[in-house]
């Protein structure tokens, strides 16, 4: 039987790797790092009333273990909101029990008082983690590449026939970088290009694109 091939990555910063099933990997760190898991989003609704059919955090764990398999890090960093509420704790807690590789957790809107958390920033060289709902209160140098979730980027495609596609994206710039949501249960923002050396990355499950800040596919053109 044939291997079955990789799945697609792209370098978007020197080392920096980001992989469709919405991880990035920091080669020279040897770090993993994904944003807004938010574990327990089905648990979390169920315990209010609101009767979502269990489906989610599978997915979630499934694609931790591939991306911890084929990179094989020294360390993973979760980057805030890793649960939607404290009630649906229960998978994260019961995966961070599991696994061997040291996990890092950063607080982020949604899970601040979890006790798995352990700060809310992280520096490693010139990289400065942190979930991104507060801005960074100490000074940065200027070399500094911010890296963050909390917005949940998206891009929309359509063509005007009445096809539409909603797609998690990352955005990069030269001082940032904001990842896409883990969360199978985050729809996206559509993002808005606000500077010239700003692009984005869609991520579909098989391929990535990069839309430079001058394509014609921004999300102005795109919006419904």
């Amino acid at each position: 039987m044939a291997a079955t091939p990789p799945l697609p990555r792209s370098e978007i910063l020197p080392g920096v790797w980001l992989d469709v099933r919405l991880g990035v990997f920091f080669e020279h760190l040897r770090l993993l790092v994904v944003a807004d898991l938010h574990w327990g989003y089905v648990e979390s609704h169920r315990s209010r009333g609101h009767l979502l059919p269990f489906w989610g955090d599978d997915e979630i764990e499934q694609r931790l273990n591939g991306l911890i398999n084929d990179y094989a890090p020294q360390e993973m960093l979760w980057l805030g909101d890793s649960l939607h509420t404290l009630a649906g704790r229960s998978r994260a807690e019961q995966f961070l029990a599991r696994t061997s590789l040291p996990t890092i957790v950063l607080a982020g809107n949604h899970d601040a008082r979890w006790p798995a958390v352990k700060g809310r920033i992280l520096h490693r060289e010139r990289f400065c983690f942190h979930h991104g709902d507060q801005p960074v209160t100490e000074t940065l140098p200027p070399s500094t590449v911010e890296v963050v979730g909390h917005h949940h980027p998206a891009v929309r495609f359509r063509d005007g026939a009445g096809m539409r596609l909603k797609l998690p994206a990352l955005v990069a710039s030269p001082r940032r970088l904001v990842l896409p949501a883990f969360s199978p249960w985050a729809a996206g923002t559509p993002w808005m290009i606000t500077e010239k050396d700003e692009s984005l990355w869609a991520i579909s499950p098989r391929r990535l694109f990069k839309i430079p800040s001058a394509s014609p596919f921004t999300p102005n053109a795109m919006a419904s």
